[in-house]
Formats: structure tokens, C-alpha cells, sequence
């Protein structure tokens, strides 16, 4: 099995915020909460607290946002899609990432959005 480095590792946490295998990185969900733990209110507030995390836990795995190649969305609300694009167009300008965006029943209270990526190291 190839070596598995755990980025950011929360001591008795079931979770790892991210895994870099090889020169992949591979995080766990990212839900629109605010450096304090507070969740945004709004869509818009989610969409941009989740882009922030997301850019912040690949850096801190030593890549960058740019680097993503495949973004999940998990949304509760498809016709809150739009907003979130909005938002997610301010990271990736062009060469996005493959992106798959698909509506769920429930994420938890007040929780509206949740991403995943997967992100190569830098050449």
C-alpha cells in the first residue's frame, strides 16, 4: 500500500480532514462553517466558507485549489445551484476542475452545502 500522509490530524477524531497518497490529495467533506465553527446562514455564506476551507486545507497539504481535478457537491436544494456557481466561479476561473453536483435529503441542521475534492501535488 502506498505511504499515507494525514493532513491536519485531529487527535481521536474518526475523520482525517485529508489524505495524500502519492501525489493525490483526498478530502473529507467541507460543510459552510467559519474559522469559529459557525455555519453561514445563506447559500452564498456556505458556498464561500466551504471554497475558503477547501483552498486552505489543500495548501496546508502543500497544493493548491488550482491543483483540484474533481470537486463533489452535495447541495440540499438544487435551485440553490446557481448561487453556489457563482461562488465556485471566483476560484476556478478557467481549466475547472470535473465537477459533479448532486441534491441529498439531509446534511445535518442548517447545513445547505458540503464539498469534497480530490487535488494533485504542484509538478
Amino acid at each position: 500500500m502506498a505511504k499515507r500522509i494525514i493532513i491536519n490530524a485531529e487527535k481521536g477524531s474518526l475523520f482525517s480532514p485529508a489524505i495524500r497518497v502519492g501525489d493525490l490529495v483526498f478530502t473529507r467533506g467541507i460543510i459552510g462553517t467559519d474559522a469559529n465553527g459557525n455555519l453561514a446562514p445563506d447559500i452564498r455564506g456556505q458556498a464561500r466558507n466551504c471554497m475558503e476551507s477547501l483552498k486552505q486545507l489543500l495548501e496546508d497539504a502543500g497544493t493548491t485549489i488550482e491543483n483540484s481535478v474533481k470537486v463533489l457537491a452535495f447541495v440540499l436544494d438544487l435551485k440553490d445551484r446557481d448561487v453556489f456557481n457563482e461562488v465556485y466561479r471566483e476560484y476556478f476561473h478557467s481549466d475547472a476542475p470535473a465537477r459533479s453536483c448532486v441534491a441529498v435529503s439531509d446534511m445535518g441542521e442548517g447545513v445547505l452545502l458540503e464539498l469534497e475534492c480530490i487535488a494533485c501535488m504542484p509538478d
